[in-house]
């Protein structure tokens, strides 16, 4: 009688093992564009919008990159948890965007506690809640979900109005950012006249590759530094 329990013990412990074994999560992933790079653990798994895969219990830390040459080239990171045989669906939305504006302009746009910009300001489709804070005036959420409002009214508090534009957070963060470009852009430009005379020195290719990367890099932030200055010269004029 023993050992007909022990084995239909051990026939049983087997088969669920071999139950769990088979298990597996399915993971999907969708996008709006089609040409995306899907990481996963630092893996390239894909280069299509669309994928599903099997995978096991465990963390995973998932990267989808757009496939593109453009500097502002658009990415998103999640990482999830997997178990139980679980399907779980990701969207990642490149090409959808919400312009959000307000009135008065120059509000901070939080989402998940973490700046997104000034308005006017571009945001991806798939948030549904924003925070949106101004010197001077109420918070106010707005969850898009609801009520996909682009524009909003903010609600001015008696303390400050019509702040002048020199006297914004605005001001200091673009100033900053224009001594930031500048130095940058000189930076870079410096180390490509230095790796071009060595490249005139030596006769060595790797010197003249390195002074195009340079040159390209001093050329982006070039023309970040003209955008921002060129924002701060408009708002002086518009006032």
């Amino acid at each position: 009688m023993n050992l007909w329990i022990k084995i239909i013990s051990i026939s049983v412990f087997c088969y669920f093992n071999l139950f769990s074994q088979e298990c597996t999560n399915i993971l999907r992933i969708n996008s709006d564009i089609p040409e995306v790079n899907i990481f996963i653990n630092d893996s390239l798994i894909s280069a299509n919008s669309n994928l599903e895969i099997e995978l096991q219990n465990g963390v995973y830390v998932v990267l989808a990159e757009e496939f593109s040459d453009r500097w502002n080239s658009k990415s998103f990171c999640d990482t999830i948890y997997l178990s139980d045989c679980e399907t779980k669906t990701i969207n990642y939305y490149f090409k959808n965007e919400v312009l959000i504006e307000t009135i008065p302009t120059d509000a901070y746009v939080f989402a998940n506690d973490s700046l997104i910009g000034f308005t006017p300001v571009k945001i991806p489709a798939n948030l549904s809640e924003l925070k949106i804070l101004k010197p001077g005036y109420l918070e106010k959420k707005v969850f898009l979900e609801d009520n996909p409002i682009q524009t909003i009214r903010l609600d001015f508090k008696g303390t400050v109005k019509n702040e002048q534009f020199v006297k914004t957070t605005m001001f200091k963060f673009l100033t900053g950012s224009a001594i930031f470009l500048g130095a940058v852009t000189a930076y870079f430009k410096l180390k490509a006249d230095d790796k071009f005379d060595e490249y005139r020195f030596s006769g060595n290719r790797k010197y003249l590759d390195e002074t195009n990367r340079y040159d390209t890099i001093s050329g982006i932030s070039l023309a970040l530094f003209q955008i921002n200055f060129g924002y701060i010269i408009y708002r002086f004029l518009a006032e």
